[in-house]
C-alpha cells in the first residue's frame, strides 16, 4: 500500500464530510443550516456525515433551543490540514502519469 494511501483520513474521503470540515475551518462556531445549505443537502443527508465527524471529535455541536451550530476541534482541523497536504501530492503525481502517458501518445517528430 502506497504510503499516501495510508495518510488519508478515511473520514474525509467522502467529499461531503471534506467540505463540511473545509467550511468549518476557521474554528467558529457556524449554524448547521448555514453548512447544510452551502452544500445544498437535505437534513437527512447532511445529519449522518455530521454525526460522524462529531463522534469522531473531528467537530463538536452545541444546542441553542432549536438551533444547533457546530465548530471544528483542533483535532478536526488538524486532520484536515494533513488530509489536503497529501490530496494535493496525490494530485501532483496523478498529473505527472497523466503528462508522462500524453508525451508516450506523441507520435515522434518527422524530420
Amino acid at each position: 500500500m502506497p504510503a499516501f494511501q495510508r495518510e488519508l483520513d478515511p473520514l474525509l474521503l467522502l467529499p461531503v464530510r471534506l467540505f463540511i470540515a473545509c467550511l468549518l475551518a476557521d474554528m467558529r462556531w457556524c449554524e448547521d443550516v448555514t453548512v447544510q445549505g452551502v452544500l445544498g443537502l437535505s437534513e437527512r443527508k447532511f445529519a449522518p456525515h455530521v454525526e460522524r465527524l462529531r463522534v469522531a471529535g473531528y467537530l463538536e455541536s452545541q444546542t441553542e433551543g432549536r438551533r444547533v451550530k457546530l465548530r471544528l476541534t483542533t483535532l478536526g482541523l488538524d486532520r484536515l490540514t494533513e488530509h489536503v497536504k497529501v490530496l494535493n501530492r496525490v494530485a501532483s503525481t496523478a498529473a505527472e502519469l497523466v503528462a508522462a502517458q500524453r508525451a508516450a501518445l506523441r507520435p515522434p517528430d518527422r524530420l
